[in-house]
């Protein structure tokens, strides 16, 4: 319901945007107008202004109303969702970048020194903004190389979810399903410089482990049967693991599993107590 109000809420300011914009470039173009009919009489700097301030309004009037009405067919030439993203805001961007090229150019700005002043306004946004370009070429890396997609559930340092967008300088991650609002914006930056665990779409491993002070008696009797009861509370029969092994010189029990996302707080929890009741007198807890 939100989401659907947000994306409503676009349309009405996009709708409301284009309408101001119309009008304003109806009042200079009457302006003109009554000049030319001398009706009224405009100074020459007036006049300047008024034309130049047409012609900023009007050419960022055409490219937006050309990408309204172009970007949905170039979305609609790739399948997954995130090239989708990375090529349609490349045509965003190139689309506004000649628009606003045009508007240097009619103004007397070289091409040449229009050249230079992107050259000089990289150089300077390079140190002002490093994070932002950070984000910006992180963006660009996971749409590109795809360590994981939009609707998997990911892990990245303490932040976990489902990856609901990627964008520009955020990736939003879905913390609970039930709670649509409960998300968490991580920074793209951040996938530059820590791991990604991808936890798939559906299902993701779980493993629980505890540290035991011998081995049971009755040892694989208590495995097969604890075995049994987390593939009873999981409703699963498949990948369904119990086992006890070493690790520098500790003997602790293992029980790995897969479970869906939004129940694997409650699973978890079930697990830790049905293997607590199986082997409470073995378990060290830590002092």
């Amino acid at each position: 319901m939100a989401k659907h109000s947000f994306r409503e809420l676009r349309l009405k300011f996009l709708s409301i945007s284009v309408i101001i914009t119309l009008v304003a470039l109806l009042l200079l173009q009457s302006l003109n107008y009554l000049h030319f009919r001398k009706i009224i009489d405009l100074p020459e700097l007036s006049l300047k202004i008024i034309n130049s301030v047409t012609l900023v309004i009007g050419t960022f009037f055409v490219t937006s109303l050309l990408l309204r009405l172009t970007i949905k067919r170039i979305s609609l030439i790739f399948d997954e969702a995130e090239e989708r993203i990375f090529y349609t805001k490349i045509y965003s961007w190139s689309i506004y970048s000649i628009g606003s090229f045009a508007i240097l150019y009619h103004f007397g700005v070289s091409l040449g020194n229009i050249t230079l002043f992107i050259g000089l306004l990289a150089t300077g946004l390079a140190f002002a903004v490093r994070d932002v370009l950070l984000s910006f070429f992180g963006w660009m890396i996971l749409l590109r190389k795809k360590p994981f997609r939009i609707g998997d559930y990911i892990r990245i340092g303490d932040d976990e979810g489902k990856v609901l967008h990627i964008g520009t300088f955020f990736v939003l991650l879905d913390r609970t399903y039930e709670l649509p609002e409960d998300y968490t914006r991580v920074p793209n930056r951040l996938f530059l410089e820590k791991s990604i665990s991808n936890l798939g779409k559906n299902t993701f491993h779980d493993e629980i482990r505890f540290q035991l002070s011998d081995l049971p008696s009755q040892k694989s009797e208590k495995e097969e049967a604890l075995k049994k009861e987390i593939m009873q509370l999981l409703k699963r029969t498949e990948h369904v693991n119990v086992y006890t092994d070493l690790k520098n010189e500790k003997l602790y029990l293992t029980v790995e599993y897969l479970v869906s996302f939004d129940k694997r707080q409650h699973t978890r929890s079930k697990a830790i107590e049905l293997i607590y009741n199986r082997f409470k007198e073995y378990i060290v807890f830590p002092k």
